[in-house]
């Protein structure tokens, strides 16, 4: 995996990307594939020849960027090992870049995964947030007016999880937690 230093652009003027590798794009419905594909217009911030980098068109902040696999996987369960530490990496050398580009001392890194979770495009991705000294950011945990659960509790979903894991190692696929 060799990193591409980002296309030349003038400053804030989008540009159709050129991938060379679009038969990555797989599924066309998906607006994410369609940027990969060079039929969507983006800001992009980074491109190497497994995961781009780009501005989110509805951002929280500004610089909140968007780091996606070229390979359409719906969410992060999906994504092979090795692909989903390269957009952790990712995320860890754009994080200077970004700081600096928009003088935020923090940036968030978050990922929704399938409707449930808040995930309105359902391409896997990463999402880079600055934020600025005094601002709050939506999510803050702990969560106002959520009940701190038992140690008793905690113990109880700790072994249901464990248990599903090691389930799920024997069988190599994936199972459901139940009760």
């Amino acid at each position: 995996m060799r990193a591409r230093a980002p296309k030349k652009r003038a400053a804030a003027a989008p540009e159709k990307m050129k991938p060379e590798r679009r038969e990555l794009a797989v599924d066309e419905n998906c607006v994410f594939c369609r940027i990969i594909g060079g039929e969507e217009m983006v800001s992009l911030v980074y491109e190497d020849d497994d995961a781009i980098a780009f501005l989110d068109i509805q951002p929280a902040s500004t610089g909140h960027t968007l780091i996606a696999t070229k390979q359409h996987y719906e969410t992060l369960f999906d994504v092979p090992e090795e692909l989903a530490a390269h957009c952790l990496a990712l995320a860890r050398r754009l994080a200077p870049g970004l700081r600096a580009a928009t003088g935020a001392p923090s940036i968030n890194l978050f990922c929704a995964n399938g409707p449930a979770g808040g995930q309105d495009v359902p391409h896997f991705h990463l999402h880079m947030i600055p934020v600025q000294e005094g601002e709050t950011f939506a999510l803050q945990l702990p969560m106002e007016g959520v009940p701190i659960p038992q140690r008793e509790e905690l113990d109880v979903t700790a072994a249901r999880i464990s248990r599903a894991l090691q389930e799920h190692q024997k069988k190599g696929r994936p199972v459901a937690l139940k009760e």
